[in-house]
Formats: structure tokens, C-alpha cells, sequence
């Protein structure tokens, strides 16, 4: 249980990052500690100059972050010798790179590593083109053992979610620069987006969001956030998870949720995704965001250049994206499994290959992953 709760809060924060990149700090330092690492970076390798930066680091000097750029970046012996096995969502261990004893032959060992008492890294490929690599790496000390299983397992699992949340912040760049302000991005995007406080009342939306208020899906009560096509008890239950948490055994645990709104004939409609944000002070403080909540049409048909992501990123066959694009669309397995005119038995051995290659550990996983990469790729 402690396990999953670690995980989930490195989540959340890799999803309030994208709305304040400042939270990167605490990504940075959450997989330090699920790792055994003392050090956390954000590393952008410029692959044009043969240099790089490093954009956030945890558990150092802070003046080392310009010492890398000034001095190591373009010396970096890890980079250089692994740089062709950071695709989009690797997982790649320095010690598959570059044996120790070159290591400790090189200058950026010598000069650089040794000094922070660093001897093995990990690095979790967000994005990668022809002129830019950007990871979050986590390293630690030569005197401890190599980053075993259970270590690479955690990583290899948040790694889909860093890809994800970096491609939703460049989205929310591009858009930026067509904007005054991040506020007015988030308000062209064509997904609705609410950022919900501790009494599940909506602190922001967006345009998108506005229009469900508009259509009659969404209204504020005296429980807060309501919706239309569900069950009441359901989606408050849904809502109240993530944002205050459910009682348990030890402190209300927060968790994401998801579920689906169906119109006046019972069809899908939409999808309601919702991610819990970290609380920074006072949890339950009025006004205080607490969660954010998309929602996306059920019966969207998918973009081209989403089954594209979906193939280069994660390795799925055109079948697999198809039905991860169907279960997007039907918010069940059923359903996507009549779309794709495949038995429901064909369609949950399918997914479950999807789930492997995605790092995605079961449906409402799944689910959220789609959503957000859907509303990455909308423009």
C-alpha cells in the first residue's frame, strides 16, 4: 500500500508539473526516493552543439547545474556512448552504457561525477528528436549495489507518464506562444479542464469546460461538482477520492478516478478522467486546487496522429492502436472489442499486451494515459 501511495504522489506530481513547472522539483526528488538515489536531474542534451543543460537538480549544489552546462555537458561519456538508446520512453542504466572502469578513466568521472560521489545513473527518456534528448535521471553512489529489478520496474512504470506530461507541457508551450499567458493556453485547448478545491468545487476552467456547464452536463450544487449521465453517488465518490481522499486504515488515501457520462439513450457521451494535485499547505483550505478533471467526448473519432504516438512511443502494432484508440472512445472493453470486430477474450489478450508495452497497470490507468496523450495531439 505504501508502495502504491508513493507511486501515485510521484504521478500527481508529474501531472501538476504541467500547470507549474516548478513541481518539477518534487518529481525530481519522489524518484530519488523511490530509486535509493541521493541525486535528481532534468537533462535536456542539446544533440546541434554537442552540449546540454541540466533544467532542474535535487539532492546538489545548485551551482553545478551551470558547472554541467559551462564545463561537462559536451563531455558527457554516457551521452555519447548511449545517446542511439534514448528513444521516447526508455529506461536505459548507465552501467548498460559504459562499464565503471571507463568511467573512472574519464574527466567528467574525475571532475565532475566523483566529486558528488556519483558512479551509476538511470536516465527516463521524456522526448527525443533530431536535435534534443530530455530525461529525468536519477543517480547514486559507486559504493552501493547496481539499481536492481525492483528499482528499474518503478521506473520503467512512471516513464509512460513522463512522456505523457512532457508532451502535454510542450503542447501547453506552443500554445503559450500564441498567447498572453499559460491561463489563456490552458483556455484554448479543446478538452475541458477543471481544477477542483477541496470541496470538489471548481476553482478554474477553461472555455471547453464552460460549454458542458453551457450544455447542461456540468453544474455546481450544495455537493459541489455535479454531472449529468451518471450516477450521483458514483461520481461524488469519484470526485471526493481525489480530492480529499477516502477514509482507510491510516490518512484518506487520494487517488485518481475515472468514469463515464452517457447521454439521453444510454450511449457513451464522455469521459470523465481525474488526477489529484499535491497539496502544498492546509489540504481542505477553501479555494485551495486541489484536483484537476478532463473530460473528452466518448465518441470522438481518434486523430491519425494519435495512433501515430501511440505506435512510435510505445511500440504498438496498428491492431493494438486501434483497439487502445476504440477503448478510448467506448470507455469500455466491450465495446471496443465490437468496433473492432474482435471477441471480447481476443480484445483482453490484446490489451493486455497494450498494458505491457505502455507501462499502464489496468483499465483506468490505461484510460488516463489516452486521455492526456489525445489532448497532447489535438492541434
Amino acid at each position: 500500500m505504501a508502495k502504491e501511495r508513493g507511486f501515485d504522489a510521484l504521478c500527481a506530481s508529474l501531472y501538476a508539473s504541467v500547470l507549474d513547472p516548478g513541481r518539477l522539483q518534487e518529481v525530481c526528488a519522489g524518484l530519488s526516493d523511490a530509486t535509493g538515489s541521493h541525486v535528481g536531474a532534468i537533462m535536456v542534451h542539446d544533440a546541434a552543439v554537442d552540449g546540454g543543460r541540466l533544467e532542474v537538480l535535487t539532492g546538489a549544489d545548485p551551482a553545478e547545474m551551470a558547472r554541467y552546462e559551462r564545463e561537462f555537458a559536451a563531455d558527457n561519456p554516457w551521452m555519447r556512448h548511449g545517446a542511439s538508446r534514448l528513444h521516447t520512453g526508455a529506461v536505459v542504466d548507465s552501467d548498460s552504457v559504459l562499464s565503471r572502469s571507463e568511467l573512472r578513466r574519464t574527466r567528467y568521472y574525475n571532475e565532475y561525477l566523483r566529486l558528488g560521489d556519483i558512479e551509476q545513473s538511470v536516465a527516463l527518456c521524456a522526448y527525443r528528436d533530431a536535435d534534443s534528448i530530455v530525461t529525468a535521471t536519477v543517480s547514486r553512489s559507486g559504493r552501493l549495489r547496481p539499481y536492481g529489478e525492483a528499482e528499474l520496474e518503478t521506473m520503467r512504470r512512471i516513464v509512460p507518464h513522463w512522456v505523457n506530461a512532457h508532451a502535454i507541457r510542450r503542447e501547453l508551450g506552443r500554445l503559450q506562444r500564441q498567447v498572453a499567458t499559460l491561463e489563456a493556453a490552458l483556455a484554448a485547448l479543446p478538452t475541458a479542464v477543471l481544477l477542483l478545491d477541496a470541496q470538489r468545487r471548481p476553482a478554474r476552467r477553461n472555455a471547453a469546460a464552460d460549454a458542458l456547464c453551457s450544455a447542461g452536463w456540468l453544474r455546481v450544487d450544495g455537493t459541489g461538482l455535479a454531472a449529468r449521465g451518471c450516477h450521483a453517488r458514483d461520481w461524488q465518490r469519484m470526485l471526493q477520492a481525489a480530492c480529499t481522499g477516502l477514509p482507510s486504515s491510516g490518512a484518506p488515501l487520494r487517488c485518481p478516478g475515472r468514469l463515464l457520462l452517457r447521454d439521453e439513450a444510454g450511449a457513451p457521451a464522455l469521459v470523465a478522467a481525474v488526477h489529484p494535485l499535491p497539496a502544498r499547505s492546509p489540504p481542505a483550505e477553501p479555494g485551495r486546487e486541489a484536483a484537476i478533471l478532463f473530460l473528452h467526448p466518448a465518441s470522438a473519432p481518434p486523430r491519425p496522429a494519435l495512433h501515430a504516438v501511440l505506435r512510435e512511443l510505445f511500440g504498438l502494432t496498428d491492431a493494438e492502436a486501434a483497439l487502445a484508440l476504440a477503448f478510448l472512445r467506448h470507455a469500455e472493453l466491450a465495446g471496443a472489442a465490437q468496433a473492432c470486430r474482435i471477441s471480447a477474450a481476443s480484445a483482453r489478450t490484446r490489451l493486455k499486451v497494450v498494458y505491457g508495452k505502455t507501462g499502464a497497470h489496468g483499465q483506468a490507468e490505461l484510460m488516463r494515459l489516452l486521455a492526456a496523450l489525445a489532448a497532447a495531439t489535438a492541434h
